[in-house]
């Protein structure tokens, strides 16, 4: 009975034992766990330390390009009392830069001045001041007294109403322009040239393209 009972005790102090030595394992594979996560950190910390000091700073860049997209619809021999050239279409000022661009303003230098009127969404000062409704898209000549440069400079200087800055990838677009010129008269040369000028850029941009016509 005795010795039975030595077995017992013997089996128990074996056991406990046992576990006594697997706790001490797995504290030691704890610890050496913790030291390698503390490294694996330490480690991506100088990682992400060294991409931001390679980081790139974008320097601002402006810059915006000016079209014309027109469609002719010359006079019907058929009626010759319509000898006037019809030129409809839009001109664009696409910002092509990073910043916004402010305050644009569009300028159309027509030669003959007096043989070439541009027409289109346009609002005279005084129509301007009676309305409180902010259009879809207008425009307005920027001086007062506009009729004296259309006729002795042959430019429009426009500023669109409706939006005062172009963002990075976005256009202003002046739409759906009516110009009609006069074709009575043969071996004339006909032209039409853009302008856009900004806050940002003052001495401005011209047209990738004009408006030329050979009668």
């Amino acid at each position: 009975m005795k010795s039975k009972h030595s077995y017992q005790q013997k089996r128990q102090d074996d056991t406990k034992l046992q576990l006594e030595q697997k706790i001490l394992h797995y504290r030691s594979e704890l610890s050496k766990y913790k030291h390698q996560v503390q490294e694996l950190e330490t480690r991506l910390s100088q990682k992400n330390g060294k991409r931001q000091s390679h980081s790139v700073t974008v320097p601002p860049v402006t810059a915006a390009k000016a079209y014309f997209s027109h469609s002719v619809f010359l006079p019907k021999n058929s009626e010759p009392e319509d000898s006037q050239i019809h030129i409809i279409g839009h001109f664009t000022l696409e910002n092509t830069g990073n910043q916004i661009l402010h305050d644009p303003v569009f300028c159309f230098r027509a030669k003959p001045s007096n043989k070439i009127h541009i027409g289109g969404k346009i609002r005279f000062r005084q129509q301007l001041e009676r309305t409180w409704i902010k259009p879809h898209e207008e425009w307005m000549y920027v001086q007062n007294d506009w009729k004296e440069w259309v006729k002795t400079k042959g430019e429009h200087w426009l500023k669109p109403v409706h939006i005062d800055t172009v963002k990075p990838g976005e256009k202003a677009v002046f739409t759906n322009f009516d110009i009609t010129a006069d074709a009575a008269d043969s071996d004339e040369h006909l032209l039409i040239e853009g302008f856009c000028y900004t806050r940002e850029m003052q001495k401005g941009i011209s047209s990738v393209n004009t408006i030329s016509l050979y009668l």
